[in-house]
């Protein structure tokens, strides 16, 4: 282990990458950056909660809060950049 508290930034670039992914297929269905931003997170949030639940049921794991908000922090940080990289694009077209 490089440094303490390791495991945290391992969730949340996971669910940074989900973040991602999430936005992209929910993009399909709704065109709203405003409104694929908060979906994205939410659902993402809910996903790792889920995941924690889980954890507390298996063996030699555990179930960890700050686990679950390094997920939604990594969830928020990717929805976030998109939502400033479509203003930005928004902004390039209208030039």
């Amino acid at each position: 282990m490089w440094f303490e508290h390791q495991d945290k930034v391992h969730h949340a670039g996971a669910y940074f990458i989900m973040a991602l992914l999430v936005w992209r297929t929910l993009a399909y269905w709704l065109s709203s950056p405003l409104l694929l931003a908060p979906l994205s997170v939410l659902f993402c949030s809910i996903y790792g909660i889920s995941d924690e639940w889980h954890q507390s049921f298996v063996e030699h794991r555990s179930s960890d809060t700050m686990d679950w908000l390094a997920d939604t922090i990594g969830a928020s940080i990717a929805a976030s950049g998109l939502l400033l990289f479509y203003k930005i694009s928004n902004k390039a077209h209208k030039i």
